[in-house]
């Protein structure tokens, strides 16, 4: 198993380095690259102890306050962004002022909340100097994208002309939103005139659209159109979506087959498109599920209420179409009145996802999450529910996971009671109740007489948790208790080196030491694979650390010998030369 582990460059990072010189501009930089790297709450955190107070230097607060909204935007943090700029006081520059109101604007908008965004627009254009602001097209513009989001046609093409008489503008969003009010005013023929001579493929897809509604292309053609490009677009989620979004609406005249697997494929992503002219939501998938269901049903000649032979043959053709098969179980989930037939065909229905698959849970958070079909999480299936709580651990949403796990104080029917207990313990330890998570987490193990590599990997997470929350005792105890079981070799060697990252948390460093040793050797003294050669380096670092320089330095020279990168030789060099220096100045 590989432990999640930040990169090493970042125990190097200025924050943890107290008293070294780094310029701000380089700090920041610093923490772009970590939230770009998928950790903005570690950003966060870290932009928390280094931002200095408004009062010491308001510059510099200035500068990390900025950056602080645009890591909460770009990661839809939209109530954390409001709490923060709602509390700002008004005495700040006014540039600045103006820059946060842009933002508190776009999380309204974000969360649907268009009214008081244009109620807040008003606010900002109505002011005396409004218009010298940097600020003022971007506020204009949005006044349209609000009367669009509420379907307010008329209101949006009249506040567009005005923009564009007042400004010639030419930006591609300016010209995207245009192409956006002329579509919804049915203006086809305008829409493709604007977009005719554009190439990014944004403007390409929403030209494709408003050919199709402009009748110059068939609803197989526009669909045929779409999966060519989606054939062809490599990490781009937003284009993917986009396509995906316009494959939906030529399914909708073509098969129910079709729409469900757009639907499906659409929701999978969890961006947002480019058209932002058709709403693609779970309860259209789930509608989209009941019409392809009742066709199936219609056509394999089976009766409402036959519950056990729609199951049948779901499970039948499961293989052969997981879509034709997800429909069917969709329909049973909700329409059969037997608790029993919703329990089987919710089981069968997650067997027909990849649950490995990062866009399979985000369909699956989608269609349960985000649904009216489930007004509260005791109307979801418990297996269902059980993989919503594992993608809200994933995500970090704690209050997520309690929300779905509420309720379900004992082992549910079906349910492994070493599944539901795991996720307790987890559920508790990252919520912030350690003592309870512990002593599950006790209960957990000390039950567990018949280990398998994929549980005990699942343990050890969990013990990863614990040293993340710096519960490095309790995890040392479990580590303990997991070695001493009857586990996998390459699991006994792994457990070694997280007790030693636990006894180096602790700074005890000579068992720290030992442990890396014993990893290092296992399952032999002359063992020199990647893993060895990692647990000896943190050994000779600990050895240091524990003031044996004579160990620490054999163990660097025997990496030495034996390393031909030349980054690595030069490290290890360095830490020889630094033992000697240290040894000598004692």
């Amino acid at each position: 198993m590989i432990k999640p582990r930040f990169p090493a460059l970042l125990l190097a990072l200025w924050l943890y380095l107290p008293g070294a010189q780094v310029a701000a501009d380089q700090q920041l930089d610093s923490l772009k690259y970590i939230s770009a790297a998928g950790a903005p709450f570690l950003t966060l955190k870290m932009l928390d102890q280094a931002q200095p107070a408004m009062q010491k230097d308001l510059y510099e607060w200035i500068l990390w306050e900025q950056e602080r909204y645009q890591i909460l935007a770009r990661w839809k943090q939209w109530n954390d962004l409001l709490v923060r700029i709602e509390g700002l006081p008004l005495t700040l520059p006014e540039q600045f002022l103006q820059q946060a109101a842009s933002y508190r604007i776009r999380a309204y908008i974000a969360l649907g909340q268009n009214q008081t965004a244009r109620q807040l627009l008003r606010e900002q254009l109505w002011q005396a100097n409004a218009a010298s602001s940097s600020e003022y097209r971007e506020w204009r513009k949005l006044v349209v994208e609000t009367y669009l989001n509420e379907q307010k046609v008329d209101d949006a093409r009249v506040s567009m002309l005005r923009l564009q008489q007042d400004f010639e503008q030419t930006d591609k969003d300016w010209i995207l939103l245009r192409a956006r009010v002329l579509m919804e005013s049915g203006r086809f023929d305008e829409t493709i005139a604007l977009l005719s001579s554009r190439l990014d493929w944004q403007s390409l897809s929403m030209r494709l659209l408003a050919e199709y509604r402009n009748k110059m292309h068939s609803a197989k053609d526009l669909w045929e159109l779409s999966q060519k490009r989606i054939a062809v677009i490599r990490d781009d989620p937003e284009q993917l979506a986009t396509y995906w979004s316009i494959s939906a609406i030529a399914a909708q005249q073509i098969s129910p087959e079709f729409e469900v697997q757009a639907l499906e494929a659409r929701l999978s992503l969890a961006v947002a498109d480019n058209i932002n002219l058709y709403a693609v939501d779970a309860d259209q998938l789930w509608q989209a599920y009941f019409h392809y269901a009742q066709l199936i049903g219609n056509r394999s000649e089976l009766l409402i209420g036959d519950d056990q032979n729609w199951l049948q043959l779901a499970q039948n053709i499961k293989q052969e179409s997981a879509v034709r098969a997800r429909s069917l179980l969709a329909y049973l989930m909700t329409a059969s009145p037997n608790q029993e037939v919703k329990h089987q065909a919710a089981e069968l229905f997650l067997k027909t996802l990849n649950l490995e698959n990062d866009q399979q849970k985000q369909l699956i958070d989608q269609l349960f999450n985000q649904s009216k079909q489930f007004s509260n999480a005791a109307e979801i299936p418990v297996q269902i529910r059980f993989q919503l709580v594992d993608l809200a651990l994933k995500q970090a949403n704690i209050l997520e996971a309690t929300r779905l796990m509420s309720g379900l104080d004992s082992v549910p029917e079906k349910i492994r009671e070493f599944d539901w207990v795991l996720r307790q313990a987890r559920v508790l330890l990252l919520g912030g109740k350690l003592k309870q998570g512990d002593d599950k987490l006790n209960e957990l193990i000390s039950r567990y007489a018949e280990p398998n590599k994929e549980d005990t990997d699942r343990l050890l997470q969990i013990l990863f948790d614990l040293q993340t929350l710096q519960a490095n005792e309790q995890a040392i105890t479990h580590f303990r208790q997991l070695i001493n079981l009857p586990i996998e070799p390459s699991q006994r060697r792994e457990i070694m080196f997280w007790m030693a990252d636990s006894f180096k948390a602790l700074k005890q460093y000579e068992k720290a030491a030992l442990l890396y040793l014993q990893s290092a050797m296992y399952p032999g003294p002359e063992t020199m694979d990647p893993w060895a050669q990692t647990a000896r380096f943190s050994a000779a670092e600990s050895l240091q650390k524990a003031g044996l320089v004579d160990d620490a330095r054999r163990v660097f020279q025997s990496l030495l010998e034996i390393t031909r990168e030349p980054a690595r030789r030069s490290v290890l060099r360095h830490n020889i030369q630094q033992l000697w220096l240290t040894q000598g100045a004692g």
